[in-house]
């Protein structure tokens, strides 16, 4: 073979390699409503799934006026860790949180007749009522951790951090060289014209790599010419999560009262069906919000088996008590830690430490309303109702039963530590070691 067939072979051989393979999935999100925490769970949602198909990029496409800032940060985070590239298509708008988004990801891209920015925090009236005058103090604060969050984010992603500056303070202004982007006292908005204009020297766009069409023109600008395109839309397990994870602390603590219930009443009756409702219904928020998987159910289920061998076949407090309720414990503190797949298997501390604290209040809180019903509850009518009947005609009390064994002897049934049941004259009684 000559030298130059060689060379040709060579040449086709590396143009066919560096081609993205024919039908990779990208995750398209569809962004069209103002920021909340329903946009988090879905973005999550996007994210998990980017990394279980083993999508090459998540593409965010935006038409949004902004929305809350709390979301707008857990957001960001987000994407700071997303497993793949990412990149936003402002279709339309993408103002005030709508920005911040962008700048969180690796390269913006806009349709034609888009704008991008007006930044400034604001503050909304309860009810919608409209926009509220932040004091000056506060918005002077604001400002300021804004101004520094966008700064870090775009940086982080290569973007202009002065443009989001200028998106985020009147006061700041905008120019490159001598030119004057947006002067002083006015809030950068830009055009998709305008974001794509290239400044400096060298020349380089001022925000957006390009204007494309659609979402398909995007993914050929970025090599990206053949891949699939997996849509995810809003459904309404995202409202479902946020209703449920705001109401996780609530649903703990009854949970944990419901299985104190139950220990002190005998049967399987209405604090067990409680329990399970709670419990249950929390998994399923952080599952619907992309937190939790099935596994973290599956440890609870766990959990509460190895309390129950505890309590009913091995009596006092050992080995499987303790393992269940660690089970427990784990179960409901890793429903809250984020994970994505293909990242690392186990959660570093920082992760792990706020929703620890979290569950640690909700059981300690737990703990302060079972002490209040071993107080008063063994008085309420309803309680004693759910107590056990004797068996046998008349009624004994425990005193009663202790004077009649009193002296007797009798077998001991289970391990004694020091609690347990032993058997007098084919009787079976709670006993207690002395000594």
């Amino acid at each position: 073979m000559s030298c130059g067939m060689r060379r040709w072979w060579t040449i086709l051989w590396l143009a066919v390699v560096s081609l993205p393979a024919f039908g990779e999935p990208v995750i398209v999100v569809s962004i069209r409503e103002d920021i909340s925490r329903n946009t988090v769970f879905l973005i999550r949602r996007a994210l998990r799934e980017a990394g279980e198909k083993q999508a090459v990029a998540v593409v965010l496409e935006l038409d949004t006026n902004g929305g809350r800032v709390d979301a707008t940060e857990e957001i960001i985070r987000l994407l700071e860790r997303a497993p793949v590239k990412t990149y936003a298509f402002v279709n339309a708008k993408a103002y005030s949180a709508g920005a911040f988004i962008a700048a969180a990801t690796d390269r913006i891209y806009m349709s034609p007749g888009s704008v991008i920015g007006a930044a400034t925090p604001v503050m909304m009236m309860p009810g919608g009522g409209g926009v509220a005058e932040l004091p000056k103090s506060y918005e002077e604060k604001i400002t300021s951790a804004m101004r520094a969050l966008i700064r870090a984010t775009a940086q982080a992603k290569g973007h202009n951090p002065d443009v989001f500056d200028a998106m985020v303070d009147k006061d700041r202004g905008l120019a490159i060289g001598d030119t004057v982007i947006v002067e002083k006292g006015k809030l950068l908005t830009l055009t998709n014209a305008e974001a794509a204009r290239a400044y400096g020297a060298p020349a380089k766009p001022l925000l957006s790599a390009g204007t494309v069409k659609s979402v398909a023109e995007l993914l050929a600008q970025v090599g990206l010419p053949g891949a699939a395109v997996v849509p995810v839309q809003p459904y309404g397990f995202e409202v479902l999560a946020r209703w449920l994870t705001m109401l996780s602390p609530v649903l703990v603590m009854i949970g944990f009262v419901a299985i104190y219930l139950e220990l002190k009443t005998p049967g399987l009756g209405v604090p067990t069906v409680v329990a399970v409702i709670c419990f249950g219904l929390y998994f399923i928020g952080y599952i619907a919000a992309g937190l939790a998987g099935w596994e973290e159910a599956v440890l609870f289920a766990v959990g509460l088996a190895l309390l129950a061998v505890e309590v009913f076949v091995l009596p006092g407090f050992g080995v499987a008590g303790v393992a269940g309720l660690a089970c427990i414990l784990a179960a409901l503190v890793l429903a809250m830690v984020e994970h994505f797949p293909g990242g690392p298997r186990w959660p570093a501390w920082s992760q792990v430490q706020g929703p620890l604290v979290t569950v640690l209040l909700e059981f300690a809180g737990s703990v302060v309303v079972m002490m209040l019903l071993a107080r008063f509850l063994p008085e309420t009518r309803l309680f004693r109702k759910m107590e056990l009947a004797a068996t046998t005609s008349g009624y004994k009390t425990a005193g009663a039963t202790a004077a009649v064994l009193r002296g007797a002897t009798g077998v001991a049934e289970t391990p004694l530590r020091p609690a347990g049941k032993g058997r007098f004259n084919g009787q079976l009684v709670d006993v207690v070691t002395e000594g």
